[in-house]
């Protein structure tokens, strides 16, 4: 069990600097308590790090840290409560945080709602972390009259963010440029052809699902009025 306080991630600088003592022949076990975190975190730690590890076997007993690194790691700065809450308000999420503070991602997490900040729920949309590129995506598909799922799919993002998005931009998310009309007769005569419906809906500019509900509607037609005069023909 950690002691209190004891962090359950590493931040980027501390996990080089963990391989880096790995390398020199630290065991993972003398490097877990020397971080202050498990022993499956310093291994984690290593792996993330890409650094290849040891075989199993029977450990060096109390193995010395180099000299150089044989102190304890420096103490962390008090958390500056309202400085991260800046943050944490501004869009940065808690990773990003713990990555400034030192702290872990957990920490951070309890220290901020000690600190009385509302805390995003994962349904909330979180704009701000979009790169301009895919704003534009979004924003460009939106003007061009595209689905929702269309740009869900194209610009791999959720209905909420681009809801966000557009109303950011300074446009109603309940009006858009002109709707495309999409091709059914040809979507239906590609698939004639063999051409697979993700094919299809690059061509066409809409989603594989778009174009298996339409390439299927008139069989489920003909499907369903069989079903309606099979049972006229009972009664």
């Amino acid at each position: 069990m950690l002691r209190s306080g004891a962090m359950t991630t590493l931040p980027p600088e501390t996990r080089s600097r963990a391989a880096v003592l790995y390398q020199q022949g630290v065991p993972i076990r003398q490097l877990a308590a020397h971080f202050g975190v498990s022993y499956g975190c310093a291994r984690a730690a290593l792996l993330n790090a890409g650094v290849p590890l040891r075989q199993p076997g029977r450990p060096r007993k109390n193995a010395p840290l180099p000299p150089a690194v044989a102190v304890r790691a420096r103490p962390r700065p008090p958390f500056d409560a309202a400085a991260a809450a800046r943050l944490y308000e501004d869009g940065k999420t808690l990773e990003q945080i713990a990555e400034k503070t030192g702290y872990s991602r957990s920490r951070v997490h309890v220290l901020l709602r000690q600190a009385g900040v509302t805390m995003r729920t994962s349904r909330d949309p979180r704009a701000s972390r979009i790169s301009p590129a895919k704003r534009r995506k979004i924003l460009a598909l939106w003007r061009q009259g595209r689905s929702c799922a269309h740009i869900i799919e194209r610009a791999r993002t959720s209905s909420a963010t681009i809801t966000k998005v557009v109303r950011e931009a300074g446009l109603d998310p309940r009006s858009r440029g002109p709707r495309r009309k999409y091709d059914h007769e040809r979507m239906r005569a590609l698939r004639r052809e063999g051409m697979k419906l993700i094919e299809i809906a690059a061509d066409q500019g809409t989603t594989p699902q778009y174009v298996w509900t339409v390439v299927n509607a008139p069989a489920r037609k003909a499907k369903a009025a069989a079903a309606a005069g099979t049972a006229a023909d009972a009664t």
